[in-house]
């Protein structure tokens, strides 16, 4: 195991803010970012409801209001600005008003994993090589800077900047601009706060912590569409003794305990959202007579659907993640929505 010393550069937050420690964003940007928030109880998303434009509301779902046509992900939000990459521009940066006024583009370029700061914006871009670069770029979309060349920006957390690649993990010096090895592995879903490093070794298929002191614990084996957000590690399993349904899981790195925070139906539905009468097991172990009219005739892929979850997203006191409910399709003819957990169900949110 290697070991490394994390520098620690105190920034100077702005009135109302504490941006020196992203833990408030947790692993949110790791998963894609497609939800963030401004810890004033609004949410700025991609709406499944309407064709993933940006949109904002309440944590209950209230005053959704949209802000741009734009298809949003890595979200952030700083001091009423809203941060992202944007789909329909080839993934360039943008930011605009919370209330959606004064939209502008901040640079050009295939621009991925935006950490937005008091110091600036972190964000990884392709070169004409297709080879992710990481950049410092003020808040403004001034003067970007190469920081760290052939890796991709993992996370951000109180002025230390992780970066990745297909074989190592590293922490970015700010002072001395220089790199450590904190392991030499293909990571994913990279979170860190002020107990230290958490990440989805890819390769071992185990969820893993680092200490500052280089001491690596492997907190979960198994598991996907993995989120560390302060103390907690949200990720998708299945439940039932013979993996029957899906589940989100919630374990606290703390207490070693883990409990189901989303349990989604075994039934099977069509398009329409009509139960078929056969479960998710079923099809999988051919343990059912099913009816020709459930698959394709020309391929033989199943035609009917099932619950579905995937990333966890945590914003202030809810969790949410962008899945498929039946309920969804009854209400809105979408099988698509983001999904609120409650009491260990889920409803609509969008």
């Amino acid at each position: 195991m290697l070991t490394f010393t994390a520098c620690r550069i105190k920034e100077t937050a702005s009135a109302g803010e504490t941006t020196e420690n992203l833990g408030f964003i947790g692993g949110n940007i790791a998963a894609g970012g497609l939800m963030g928030g401004d810890r004033n109880g609004w949410v700025y998303y991609r709406s499944e409801a309407d064709s993933w434009k940006l949109y904002k509301a309440r944590l209950d779902g209230t005053k959704k209001t949209w802000l741009s046509d734009d298809c949003p992900c890595y979200i952030n939000v700083l001091e009423g600005w809203v941060y992202y990459s944007n789909y329909r521009d080839n993934f360039s940066l943008y930011r605009i008003r919370a209330d959606g006024t004064e939209r502008h583009k901040l640079i050009d370029g295939y621009c991925c994993n935006l950490y937005v700061t008091d110091s600036g914006m972190y964000f990884d871009m392709r070169d004409k090589n297709n080879s992710a670069q990481i950049y410092h770029m003020e808040l403004d979309g001034s003067a970007p800077e190469l920081l760290v060349a052939d890796m991709q920006v993992a996370a951000y957390y109180d002025g230390v900047l992780y970066c990745r690649s297909t074989n190592k993990l590293c922490a970015y010096n700010m002072q001395t601009g220089t790199l450590s090895n904190i392991c030499e592995k293909y990571t994913h879903n990279v979170c860190a706060d002020e107990t230290g490093i958490y990440y989805w070794a890819v390769d071992k298929n185990t969820f893993c912590h680092i200490g500052f002191s280089g001491q690596e614990q492997v907190l979960l084996t198994g598991g996907d569409f993995f989120n560390y957000t302060e103390g907690k590690l949200y990720y998708f399993g299945y439940g039932g003794n013979n993996h029957d349904y899906y589940c989100i899981y919630c374990l606290d790195v703390k207490s070693k305990t883990t409990s189901a925070v989303l349990s989604l139906s075994d039934q099977c539905f069509d398009i329409s959202g009509n139960l078929l009468g056969i479960t998710i097991a079923q099809v999988r172990d051919s343990a059912a007579e099913l009816d020709e009219s459930y698959f394709d005739n020309d391929e033989g892929v199943f035609n009917g659907f099932s619950e579905q979850a995937g990333y966890t997203y945590v914003i202030e006191d809810s969790a949410f993640c962008r899945g498929g409910l039946r309920e969804s399709i009854l209400s809105t003819g979408k099988l698509g929505c983001w999904i609120l957990y409650d009491n260990n169900g889920g409803i609509v949110w969008d």
